[in-house]
């Protein structure tokens, strides 16, 4: 069969897409079977290097600069070769974190899949087919055939409930990455193609109406354009954080984008049909679990420096390090009816209060919504949990790595990204408390803030957390606090320290104390930081034992 060269580079790109993803299944499902079968069910607890919990607590206490000789406290066990130099490498360069200034951070992995798929999209544009002939006026309008390629898989990319999580195990979070950057090929290849014609358009008649609203398909390509323009500048990094909702209301401009692309190119709508009916089925989906349970708010608490502490009753299951997108209907109406917020389940899901599934939230205030939830808490302080109403979407999520299954865990926070990192230590320390199957003998637990009106917020929850672990055997677990103040003079416990820590003096810290085996880390806070532990835990990776990193950033 012979296809239209300037249609050909679209179906072509569409079909090579489809089967890279579903190589990508094949191989996630055959891990899981693997993983599945070669599971420990009960795993060995070993006797850790010391037996006294306060030489272990000494072990990792270090000023920002880090002091060596504090190192000296432990016995350091016998270390065995685990892993060959060539799998150590590989793991440090396919894992090496970059953060480019204007774009949003990644790693060595996620910048090979980016160059790899911007590859394809210029092979397909540029590369001739069929006739052999790959003229200006063949280009500019393969261009817009390789834009609705990338549009029959922007929509599936960007849903919650997402197949990619069944098919190849990548949740919303971290696929929603792969979204922005396929929006913005669309973006790019539209801007070539109607901006060409336009040019021409305008060079032929010299007026810009014309150019821009000349005929229908002209009138219904600018305005197709117009709507893709919108999205992609409200979908910068900095109005995601500052000014959420103004981003998510301008994304809404995609159905202008669909009207008028249908209109504009009769490939338009076979192209995205599939990929829109995901979107519609997510939608339902969360407008069902949304709606269909009832929330039933216990508390809402500000808390010092812009923090709204919610605790709310809901029966459902969650896993530590999830989720969810939380809305207060009543909060703002008529615009808080449809206005949602991403937010970290801050409790454990082990946790109940006399057999009653209790969860908690916080909030910072950080946009308008944000702002407008910690105002209201605070000027009515006491506030009954009845005056508030609240829905609640998820949970949604999935830590890269399993810290149950490992001995050894680093959880670093920065700020406000405590919420997640503080579920998944509180998760392993009642599985720990309640003799369930666990991997995991050591977590050190480290969190940078400010000053200590920000250590607040969950000050409460870490001082019972440690008095719970106390009852723990110290020659089986080791659970060590660090709580780090950039802006503070004064230190009021020994868990507290002044200064930034040293991540990578931290990593050494706790390898020469293992001695061998791999650590498991997990990370939330600002992309500087989360590119620093990364690097630092690729840098401490050896033939001993490597340091693999789950992270999360605050946006989405």
């Amino acid at each position: 069969m012979q296809l239209d060269p300037t249609f050909a580079g679209g179906y072509y790109l569409s079909i090579v897409l489809l089967i890279f993803i579903v190589i990508l299944s094949i191989r996630y499902q055959t891990i899981q079977v693997w993983r599945y079968f070669s599971r420990n069910r009960w795993p060995v607890l070993i006797d850790l290097p010391t037996t006294s919990r306060e030489k272990a607590g000494k072990l990792a206490a270090y000023e920002a600069n880090g002091e060596v000789g504090r190192m000296s406290v432990a016995v350091v066990p016998e270390s065995h070769i685990m892993y060959s130099t060539v799998s150590v490498w590989m793991h440090k360069i396919w894992n090496s974190a970059f953060h480019f200034v204007g774009f949003e951070s990644m790693e060595f992995n996620e910048l090979v899949l980016l160059l790899l798929f911007i590859t394809l999209n210029l092979v397909f544009l540029l590369l001739p087919f069929e006739n052999g002939v790959s003229t200006a006026s063949n280009l500019v309008n393969r261009a817009a055939h390789v834009a609705l390629a990338n549009s029959a898989f922007v929509f599936p990319l960007a849903t919650r409930n997402s197949v990619f999580v069944t098919l190849i195990g990548v949740p919303f979070e971290r696929i929603i990455k792969f979204h922005r950057w396929t929006g913005r090929m669309i973006f790019f290849m539209i801007a070539l193609h109607g901006g060409t014609h336009i040019q021409q358009q305008y060079s032929a008649t010299k007026s810009i109406n014309q150019a821009l609203f000349g005929d229908s398909q002209y009138l219904t390509g600018s305005l197709a354009f117009l709507s893709i323009i919108i999205i992609v500048i409200m979908s910068h990094a900095v109005i995601r954080r500052f000014a959420f909702e103004a981003f998510w209301w301008s994304h809404f401009t995609f159905i202008f984008f669909i009207i008028f692309g249908v209109l504009h190119n009769e490939w338009f709508a076979p192209y995205v049909a599939f990929g829109i009916s995901l979107y519609v089925v997510d939608r339902l989906i969360r407008f069902v679990k949304s709606n269909i349970k009832s929330i039933k708010i216990v508390n809402i608490e500000p808390i010092q420096t812009g923090v709204t502490r919610v605790v709310f009753e809901r029966d459902m299951h969650y896993e530590a390090g999830q989720y969810a997108f939380v809305n207060f209907p009543n909060l703002n109406a008529p615009l808080s009816l449809v206005t949602w917020h991403p937010v970290s389940i801050s409790s454990a899901p082990s946790i109940e209060d006399d057999g009653i599934p209790l969860h908690t939230v916080h909030l910072k205030a950080a946009g308008g919504f944000t702002k407008k939830l910690y105002e209201k808490a605070r000027n009515q302080s006491g506030m009954s949990p009845g005056v508030l109403k609240m829905k609640f979407d998820g949970p949604y999520g999935k830590p890269s790595l399993e810290f149950s299954e490992q001995r050894t865990v680093m959880l670093v926070a920065g700020g406000i990204g405590v919420t997640p990192m503080i579920s998944i230590l509180r998760d392993l320390v009642d599985k720990q408390l309640s003799g369930l199957p666990l991997a995991t003998q050591a977590i050190y637990f480290i969190w940078v803030v400010p000053d200590i009106d920000s250590y607040a917020w969950f000050a409460s929850e870490l001082q019972e957390l440690l008095h719970r672990a106390s009852a723990l055997p110290d020659n089986k677990y080791i659970i060590d606090v660090k709580v780090f103040l950039t802006r503070s003079q004064t230190t009021p416990s020994s868990i507290f320290f002044q200064g930034r820590p040293s991540f990578d003096f931290l990593l050494k810290s706790v390898k020469d104390f293992h001695g061998s085996g791999d650590i498991a880390v997990g990370v939330c806070g600002p992309a500087v930081m989360i590119k620093e532990v990364k690097n630092s835990a690729m840098a401490r990776s050896d033939r001993y034992g490597l340091v693999n990193v789950h992270s999360e950033t605050y946006e989405l």
